[in-house]
């Protein structure tokens, strides 16, 4: 009854924003514009004084988005922060900063924060995804792939959970049941480099390069910018006495790697 009271809520208060919406707050949420216009527009909304509190909220989280978009972690975290303080129920504001807690590296914050969207909204998958996420950059394995049992259980269409269930596995040593997950992963989404990326990982550590290697090949067609898997490629090229090949890819690795840098 209380889950079913807040859900009330928390809809009624969305509704209510909704309705009580300016054109600020209408360009503040449109990912369609540019990030320092939607700022902007989100900051003049937000000093107006003139916003009910569930917009007052929902804008914060708005801006919060937009912070994060430019790459602004700090601000980010500070305006989901005011999107919490104002609605304490906001559970995408929760997930949000569990998301930026990880991004700084902050596991401890990010857990906490990823436990209290999905204590909010319990069959949301991607809240429950995001936690296992964290579990697993924290080195807790198993309390990954419980979370991705469960976001899986409830939504059993999403690569990205089985692709992250499997690098769980692969880290566990269990590079059977990592290929299995990458399989559905690949099944699931042909189009993401990621999973061929993995796959061709736990090929090497089983010591199967020409699997390996084909896999690699799957990922850089599919991301040709992709310095990892040249150079994931190149360990296998060597591992089958190829140095010639290995260290072409491992100078494509570095090449990317270079211009990445020089992008950021």
């Amino acid at each position: 009854m209380r889950l079913m009271a807040l859900l009330i809520l928390f809809f009624a208060m969305h509704s209510f924003a909704s309705t009580q919406s300016t054109p600020d707050t209408d360009f503040c949420a449109n990912s369609a514009a540019t990030i320092d216009d939607q700022i902007a527009a989100c900051t003049r909304a937000i000093t107006s004084g003139s916003l009910p509190t569930p917009v007052l909220s929902a804008t914060f989280f708005d801006r919060g988005d937009a912070w994060r978009s430019k790459g602004d972690n700090d601000r980010a975290i500070a305006d989901y922060s005011d999107a919490i303080r104002l609605n304490p129920q906001y559970a995408r504001a929760f997930a949000s900063r569990c998301g930026v807690w990880l991004i700084k590296g902050d596991n401890d914050r990010a857990v906490a924060d990823c436990s209290e969207a999905i204590r909010l909204d319990p069959q949301n998958a991607k809240f429950v995804h995001n936690r296992g996420m964290v579990w697993r950059r924290k080195g807790d394995y198993d309390r990954a792939i419980a979370d991705y049992n469960e976001a899986i259980r409830l939504n059993p269409q999403d690569a990205n959970t089985f692709n992250g269930r499997g690098v769980a596995w692969k880290f566990k040593g269990d590079y059977d049941r990592a290929i299995a997950d990458y399989n559905e992963a690949i099944r699931l989404n042909p189009q993401g480099s990621s999973a061929f990326y993995n796959r061709a990982g736990a090929w090497h550590d089983k010591g199967d390069d020409d699997r390996a290697i084909a896999d690699y090949n799957e990922a850089i067609r599919l991301n040709p910018q992709d310095g990892k898997a040249f150079h994931g490629r190149g360990d296998a090229w060597k591992a089958k006495g190829d140095n010639d090949r290995a260290n072409a890819d491992y100078s494509e690795a570095m090449r990317l790697d270079s211009h990445a840098n020089d992008r950021r």
